[in-house]
């Protein structure tokens, strides 16, 4: 059994979080959905949505996941759980850029004359 995680809120609204898996074709399919060991490399994407406001958040996809982290053999329930994890981290991931923006005014509008 996998060890389950929290879904934080949205991070615009607060809404309850939904996450939704989709293979290559754009057919959603379940968590528990498995491959046939036949196929060498299934394409499917996740991601972590809003049900009050839409927000989403980022798309992951076994393509880029392959390429990029060389995460390989994945299932339907590995990828959603990294697009859970993604969802829960997106809004610390950049703070430090946004700190920095802040102490020179760029989060500001409209901003000041340079």
């Amino acid at each position: 059994m996998i060890e389950p995680i929290k879904m934080a809120p949205c991070p615009f609204c607060e809404g309850p979080p939904c996450i939704t898996a989709k293979d290559e074709a754009g057919t959603e399919i379940a968590e528990g959905h498995t491959f046939d060991p036949a196929d060498e490399f299934p394409m499917v994407s996740a991601h972590v949505w809003c049900h009050d406001c839409g927000a989403q958040g980022p798309d992951i996809e076994t393509l880029t996941l392959g390429t990029f982290e060389h995460l390989y053999d994945l299932q339907v329930v590995d990828v959603m759980r990294i697009a859970v994890e993604s969802w829960n981290n997106r809004h610390a991931k950049a703070r430090a850029y946004y700190d920095a923006g802040d102490q020179k005014g760029l989060n500001l509008w409209p901003r000041r004359e340079a």
